[in-house]
């Protein structure tokens, strides 16, 4: 066999292990880590309670105050995704 094909080969194997022991590694590390990020997480009683007077800020998919408010209103009222084949039409 020609020595340069034998150290690409090994070349390429040590490369290989190395890469397997980092992601050995990286999956021995990651469960002991989260374990001790929740041992330090702050419990429920912990948690400090938002001042009243303090503006609150909703995200777009929070839930709404209004009782009659559907977020899926047009999603389920409507057929956005085909056609409209009563667009035109009279009711009977």
């Amino acid at each position: 066999m020609n020595s340069e094909l034998v150290h690409l080969l090994l070349r390429v194997l040590g490369t290989t292990m190395v890469i397997m022991a980092v992601i050995m590694l990286c999956c021995v590390i990651t469960p002991r880590l989260a374990k001790k990020i929740d041992e330090h997480r702050p419990t429920k009683d912990e948690v400090p309670k938002p001042d009243p007077d303090e503006p609150q800020v909703k995200g777009p998919y929070d839930a709404s105050s209004e009782p009659e408010y559907d977020l899926n209103y047009k999603i389920y009222n409507k057929d956005i995704y085909g056609v409209d084949f009563k667009h035109g039409k009279k009711k009977q």
